[in-house]
């Protein structure tokens, strides 16, 4: 039994028939639903009363005077403000090419009347969800791309380490889903991830990007980029769930660590498994203060560091899952 993931009562829908009768049975159904519902004789009038109200899903007969159904759902659809509500036709006698008409449009579904109250409340309930699971998705890549912006303005501070928040949410994600992490939470680690060294908005573009050694008061600045990256997130409300990526992913299995010298699964798993993916593309690339390395190469550095700077559990999932992406892609190309 498929359950409902968000709520979908208390909604205003727009019902737009001709029969004064029909009108009033939907309305009674939806209304004992919990939804808010008004009521229009005909595509005109419906307009003139979404001038003033944009209901949350429209109801609308094909066939009516002034202005039909077809006519209606055009109007609609024209208008990006309503372009995205749900639109249900309702018929009875229409005309098969009405209906194919309507298809042809995007019309999300169909009524048959008589309508049948059990029918009519699934249809509604089902149509209003997966509207709702649409603008939540919406809102999601709205916040990505907000993340992505802030990431890659920190990141083009440093043109030597282009590409690394992308590679390292890559690998992160890699990681978790091995681990079978559900969605809410791969959805927190892809910001996290990439929002992981936001803290660097601090710190000084010659200590940045210096090649040499940093000085001690050079290094206990950059230290400090965690718990900038902390307090930034603490003033954004739908980001601040992401911290434990931003405050952790310098912390060390052994506690010689920053900020807070943890030590083991004292670390929350979001620091652990970020600074294992972290330190793995910092090696793997170039950056000023030392060349690329082999992949073998540090590979077998990471396994050195098990159980010292990394995770040893974490540390071993993530050089298997590494194994398997390696040997997939091979089998593909071959």
């Amino acid at each position: 039994m498929n359950l409902p993931t968000l709520p979908v009562s208390g909604k205003c829908i727009l019902v737009v028939d001709d029969n004064d009768d029909v009108r009033q049975v939907i309305a009674q159904v939806l209304e004992i639903e919990g939804h808010t519902v008004q009521q229009a004789p005909d595509g005109r009038i419906a307009l003139q009363i979404m001038k003033w109200m944009a209901p949350e899903l429209i109801l609308s007969d094909i066939v009516m005077p002034e202005m039909d159904g077809i006519e209606f759902y055009q109007a609609v659809r024209n208008n990006p403000q309503w372009v995205a509500i749900p639109f249900i036709f309702l018929t009875g006698n229409s005309s098969p090419e009405s209906i194919q008409a309507g298809r042809e449009l995007g019309v999300e579904d169909y009524l048959t009347k008589p309508i049948h109250a059990n029918e009519l409340v699934k249809i509604v309930n089902a149509r209003l969800l997966r509207s709702a699971e649409v603008r939540v998705a919406h809102i999601d890549q709205a916040y990505l791309e907000t993340v992505n912006v802030l990431a890659n303005t920190i990141e083009g501070r440093d043109p030597l380490t282009h590409g690394h928040v992308e590679r390292v949410a890559t690998y992160a994600r890699w990681l978790a889903e091995e681990m079978g992490w559900p969605k809410e939470n791969l959805r927190m680690l892809e910001f996290g991830s990439r929002l992981h060294d936001i803290g660097k908005i601090i710190i000084p573009d010659h200590i940045l990007n210096k090649p040499e050694a940093l000085t001690v008061e050079e290094w206990s600045l950059m230290k400090q980029h965690t718990e900038a990256g902390a307090r930034i997130l603490q003033n954004i409300q739908h980001l601040k769930a992401i911290t434990p990526y931003v405050l952790y992913h310098h912390e060390r299995w052994d506690g010689s660590g920053y900020p807070h010298g943890l030590k083991g699964r004292d670390i929350p798993l979001e620091g652990r498994l970020l600074t294992i993916v972290d330190v793995y593309d910092a090696l793997t690339t170039t950056r000023p203060y030392h060349p690329k390395r082999p992949h073998n190469e540090v590979i077998k550095f990471l396994i050195m560091q098990a159980g010292k700077q990394f995770d040893p559990d974490l540390t071993a999932i993530f050089i298997q899952v590494l194994k398997n992406r390696a040997k997939a892609r091979h089998d593909g190309e071959g």
